[in-house]
């Protein structure tokens, strides 16, 4: 495993040193590849069976459902951007949505907690039905607008996840929420970064100024469980 996670390293450095040489337009597609964060969800399901199943209070039931809602209202929405723009970010970052989706079922699974999913773009949360119309509305009208939406998804993930690891002391919960996490700072990330290099700096919406700049101004992460 150690040597795994060292090659995963060894490989991101050298994506890192391979961009700088390229050119802008190429370097940024390297990079907005290598921002998309694919959950290695075979190695998160080992994992999660290993550890002990504790019961579930209600909070920690609804959090499990929601994420796993809010995973695919990322994946919804950027399969319309891709079909309006065909930018790579959007079919990327789309596909890596899918295993984040696959990850929160995991958990759904281990607790034996009944899959709802709907149709792509309808959702059982009301909320979450009200956010995807709004931002799939705007994104329609531009590129730029966009990718905006992303971000501002990827920020609204970030934050209703750090709520419910605050809500939650279980481990297997907590080890695929911080998965899920770093995988949303990266791809606010991917999205920052097509709008800087469409000569627009994102104003973060939902993060502080403080936790946003601090994404921003950081490298793309790996971890475990990454594919």
């Amino acid at each position: 495993m150690k040597e795994r996670f060292l090659a995963v390293g060894l490989i991101a450095l050298a994506l890192i040193g391979a961009a700088s040489a390229m050119p802008p337009a190429d370097r940024g597609a390297l990079l907005d590849e290598n921002s998309a964060t694919f959950l290695d969800v075979v190695s998160i399901r080992d994992a999660v069976a290993a550890m002990p199943k504790a019961d579930l209070n209600e909070s920690e039931i609804e959090g499990i459902l929601f994420m796993r809602e809010e995973e695919k209202l990322a994946r919804d929405a950027y399969w319309a951007f891709d079909d309006l723009y065909t930018l790579p970010v959007f079919d990327n970052i789309a596909r890596a949505e899918e295993t984040h989706m696959d990850s929160v079922k995991v958990l759904m699974d281990k607790y034996e907690l009944d899959d709802n999913i709907l149709e792509a773009g309808e959702f059982a949360d009301p909320h979450l039905q009200v956010l995807y119309h709004d931002l799939v509305e705007e994104g329609s009208s531009s590129v730029e607008e966009a990718l905006r939406a992303g971000a501002v998804i990827e920020e609204t993930d970030i934050q209703d996840l750090l709520d419910r690891l605050a809500e939650t002391d279980n481990e297997d919960i907590k080890m695929v929420y911080e998965a899920l996490m770093r995988g949303s700072r990266n791809h606010l990330r991917a999205f920052a970064n097509n709008l800087e290099r469409r000569g627009i700096d994102y104003t973060p919406q939902i993060l502080s100024d403080e936790e946003y700049d601090a994404i921003f101004g950081s490298s793309v992460e790996r971890g475990p469980y990454q594919s």
